[in-house]
Formats: structure tokens, C-alpha cells, sequence
């Protein structure tokens, strides 16, 4: 995998459903038929894992002492990551009135979507990066920690508002991968000497089995709700709520969870086979009972990591040049904290049917704490094309989105 260039344009122009992560235009005025969008993200977050690390960790290469020194010192007692990759295709039609209503079309669409979210204690990084060199008489707190990994998809046909551009869709899901921990109490003590070890662990972990593509199904809806305020000078703003992917799936397979319970204290084992040794971790080695650890294979409902916002849009037919826009965003995540997000939209007219958009914006919370984003757009007779990021200085994460667009 390539290191991604934050060069970014981003597509704004005869926008009905954009990138939920970006300003998204209005354009009540604009007469069209049919309408083709295609959209991608990339995007990866963290409180607390310096993008120098998290680039070697996903694109290969040496990890130095420096590396991790400098996540190390934006660790604190619980830290977030997360990662969105998204791809989504949609077809809108203007033309058909959908069950004889002139005011009504449709929308179909289909998405592949990866979604990963995790809590984790500080010691937690330190062992896992440093090993337990400074743990040695000491208590390591894996308390709190929480994992989760989703891999699936969907397809959905919807109604759609042809003046307002509303619309909602019912989605049928496929789940191709699924897997979860949850650590309620999580306590490691090796004496100085290191000739024993006390573990204090209450926690589960959950995943799927098998190699079919197909280990669930299920339903959920997305919706896009346009809303015209006026003001008091007779303008009007518009704004958007929009929720995606809020659903679930029914397992077809078993998941297979292992829990455990327990407070002990042995000799024999070392702090560095807990964490490194095969055969700890091995389910055919007998320490697994020792530590009260059971597996069972149970058929369970997941729901969707969904998402909702609420948003200004940019109006297209203003006669502003310089527009804001402003919203409020959530995953339906336990690492996820609502994001509060604001920026600035600037429009350059190329002629009669071209446009030159530029952005910047600025958002805090999430998967992460302060980022800043910069895109463009660019508009030519029927077509836009462009990308994006909403992360370009931050030192905890990196963010590319695509978007092109045919509406005719």
C-alpha cells in the first residue's frame, strides 16, 4: 500500500448526497433526470498513535525507539482509534414518478464497507511496544479495553423527493467478518524477582468462523432529510439530516466466544510468555483452563456501526461566493465521541457550467481531537470529480475521500 498524498479535490457541484464527511451543496433549481455517484473513503483516526508509527504499521518499515516514543507521549490512561474504508455507488432517477407521484423517484445503491473501532489503556501500548521491562514489580492495566471489526455490505432502493432531493432507502446487509473483545477488568502483576505472576482478568472476545463471504444477513435503512428554514431577509438555509447504515444482521454461523473470570496467581510463567509465547495463547494449551478461560459457540445479532449527522448545507443558488457550513456527526461506535465540525466554502464561477470550489475546515472529537481538512471541486458540464482529506496536519491519522458524479 502506497503512503497516501494529501493533494485533494473534492466534488461539490450538482450535489444531492455527498460525502457525509464534507459540505454539501443544495441546489433546489437544477433539472435532471438520472444521476450517478461514485464514492470512496480512507480514513483512520487516533487520540494517541503518532502517524509515524501507524505508516509503518500499515505500510511496512523499521519501527524505532523514536517512533514509538513520540506515541508514547501523547498516551493517556484510555485512548481511541478508529478507521473507516468505504466504497459506495448510487443511482438516482428524477424522471419516473414512483408510484404514480409526480413529486417522487427513486435511488438504489450498493457499499462495501470496513469499519474498526477499539479503546485501550496506556499500559496496554507500553506491553505491547515496549514489553514489560518497566512492569517488573508493578501492576499492567488492560482495564477498559474494547475492540471492534466489522466487514460487510449492502444493497437498498428508496424513495426520493424530486424538489427537496430527501430521500430514504430500506437496505438488505451481508456480514462477511465480525470480531469483538471487551476487557471489564484487566490487571497483570509480575513480581521483581520474576518468578511470579498474578493475572486479574473479567472479559470476553467474539469472532466469526469459517471462509464463507456469507455469515449473516439482515436489514436497515439509510435516510437523507433536506430541511428549508427561511430567515428574516427572506433567505432561505438549508439544512441536512442524514443517517447511514443504521441496521443489523442475524448470524447464519455460530460466533465463537471465549470469556473468562478469574483472580490467580502462578509460578512458572513469565510476563514475557503471556505476551509473546505461542503457546499461551495457544487453545490447546492447558494454562487456557488454569485461567478459567471457556469457549462456547453461540448465534447472536450485530448491529451496525450506523451514522448520523446534522449539518448546514451550501446553497448553490446563493449569491454568496463565501459560504459557512457547520454540523454535528456520530458513529454508532463505543470508542466514537460526537464531532463538532465547521468550515468555509469558496466559489470561483468558470463560465456558465463549469466551477472551481475550494474548503477548508476544521473539526474536534470523533476518533481523534483537533483536525483540519482541506478540499476542492471542480464542476464541468455534467460531471464532477475531485478529492478530499480532513486531516492535513494533524500528527494522529490521515484522511483521503473520492467522489465522482454524472448527472444529466
Amino acid at each position: 500500500m502506497k503512503k497516501i498524498t494529501l493533494i485533494f479535490f473534492l466534488l461539490q457541484g450538482l450535489l444531492s448526497n455527498a460525502q457525509s464527511w464534507l459540505p454539501i451543496q443544495q441546489d433546489t433549481l437544477l433539472e435532471k433526470k438520472h444521476e450517478f455517484i461514485f464514492s470512496g473513503t480512507a480514513d483512520y483516526a487516533s487520540t494517541s498513535l503518532h502517524k509515524s508509527l501507524t505508516q509503518k504499521l500499515f505500510y511496512g518499515g523499521e519501527i524505532t525507539d523514536e517512533i514509538k516514543d513520540k506515541s508514547l507521549k501523547l498516551h493517556r490512561g484510555i485512548n481511541q482509534f478508529g478507521a473507516d474504508l468505504n466504497a459506495e455507488i448510487e443511482y438516482k432517477n428524477f424522471q419516473v414518478n414512483l408510484f404514480g407521484k409526480s413529486t417522487w423517484g427513486f435511488t438504489v445503491k450498493a457499499g462495501y464497507y470496513s469499519f474498526i473501532n477499539a479503546l485501550y489503556s496506556k499500559d496496554l501500548f507500553k506491553l505491547a511496544f515496549y514489553g514489560n521491562e518497566s512492569f517488573v514489580g508493578n501492576t499492567a492495566s488492560i482495564s477498559g479495553t474494547q475492540f471492534a471489526a466489522y466487514g460487510y455490505q449492502k444493497i437498498g432502493f428508496g424513495w426520493l423527493d424530486k424538489k427537496s432531493k430527501s430521500s430514504i432507502s430500506l437496505n438488505v446487509y451481508n456480514l462477511s467478518n465480525y470480531s469483538a473483545a471487551l476487557v471489564r477488568t484487566g490487571e497483570i502483576f509480575q513480581s521483581q524477582s520474576i518468578d511470579s505472576l498474578s493475572v486479574s482478568f473479567d472479559g470476553r472476545a467474539s469472532f466469526t468462523n469459517g471462509a464463507s463471504f456469507f455469515k449473516g444477513f439482515g436489514a436497515g435503512l439509510d435516510a437523507d432529510i433536506r430541511l428549508s428554514v427561511p430567515t428574516k431577509k427572506n433567505k432561505v438555509v438549508y439544512y441536512q439530516f442524514l443517517a447511514k447504515n443504521i441496521g443489523f444482521t442475524s448470524l447464519r454461523e455460530s460466533l465463537t466466544r471465549s470469556a473468562g473470570d478469574s483472580v490467580f496467581t502462578f509460578t512458572g510463567l513469565s510476563f514475557n510468555q503471556v505476551l509473546n509465547g505461542s503457546s499461551f495463547l495457544d487453545s490447546n494449551f492447558s494454562v487456557l483452563d488454569t485461567l478459567g478461560i471457556q469457549k462456547s459457540q453461540v448465534k447472536t445479532t450485530v448491529f451496525l456501526p450506523g451514522f448520523l449527522q446534522f449539518s448546514k448545507l451550501v446553497d448553490v443558488n446563493s449569491t454568496r461566493k463565501l459560504q459557512e457550513f457547520y454540523g454535528i456527526r456520530l458513529f454508532l461506535a463505543s470508542a466514537y465521541t460526537p464531532l463538532v465540525f465547521a468550515g468555509l466554502d469558496y466559489r470561483i464561477p468558470l463560465g456558465k457550467i463549469s466551477t472551481l470550489n475550494f474548503g477548508l475546515n476544521t473539526s474536534y472529537g470523533g476518533f481523534s481531537k483537533l483536525r483540519i481538512g482541506l478540499y476542492s471541486s471542480l464542476r464541468i458540464k455534467n460531471w464532477n470529480l475531485g478529492l478530499a482529506s480532513e486531516n492535513i496536519i494533524g500528527k494522529t491519522g490521515q484522511s483521503i475521500l473520492f467522489r465522482l458524479q454524472c448527472a444529466y
